[in-house]
């Protein structure tokens, strides 16, 4: 597992051009997501969670923390699709691998991925409950999302609405998914 990275309420002032203070209080309305050390109570701040912060609030994401959103999290039991990862871990993104909903949902709550690219062939998974779960939760509002459908399938219209990025489908060339995945992330 990663190394998680954390900023001081300081840090993030300094990246905002505000003072500490400031940070605090967008800590304490609810605006910034973070958690406060054991003993002196000193917050930190998730990069990932200061990221997504600025994006939301239209501020410029510094080049050194811009790097965190790479992550992807790929649910898939499909060999074809595992070996993907090798492809995706070249392109620059790091990749975590669950094999089944439950390991999934631990995933995006603890991993904070920018990217859930999900195989709607995966026994037990119904990729529209999955995709009205994200949606409707603020924390998710940022994850983009690539469904992985059968061939032939003909709901590529109802994913997208459902709110699915991008659908490709399940044979689709290892370099062809790379590039949605890329496109999704750069967007």
């Amino acid at each position: 597992m990663s190394e998680v990275h954390v900023l001081t309420t300081g840090e993030a002032a300094r990246y905002c051009g505000v003072n500490f203070r400031t940070v605090i209080r967008w800590i304490e309305r609810g605006q910034l997501k973070a958690y406060k050390l054991p003993g002196r109570g000193d917050h930190r701040i998730c990069v990932e969670d200061f990221v997504g912060f600025l994006r939301e609030n239209a501020m410029p994401v510094p080049a050194e923390l811009g790097t965190a959103t790479r992550k992807v999290l790929l649910v898939s039991d499909s060999p074809e699709m595992i070996g993907g990862r090798q492809q995706l871990q070249q392109a620059g993104c790091e990749v975590d691998l669950a094999s089944d909903s439950f390991s999934a949902g631990a995933m995006l709550a603890c991993g904070k991925p920018a990217m859930l690219v999900l195989d709607t062939n995966l026994e037990g998974v119904n990729g529209f409950q999955i995709l009205d779960m994200l949606r409707s939760r603020s924390e998710f509002s940022s994850l983009s999302v690539l469904l992985i459908a059968p061939e032939g399938d003909s709901n590529q219209q109802r994913w997208l609405d459902a709110g699915a990025d991008a659908v490709v489908a399940a044979n689709c060339d290892r370099t062809e998914l790379v590039g949605r995945v890329n496109l999704l992330l750069d967007a």
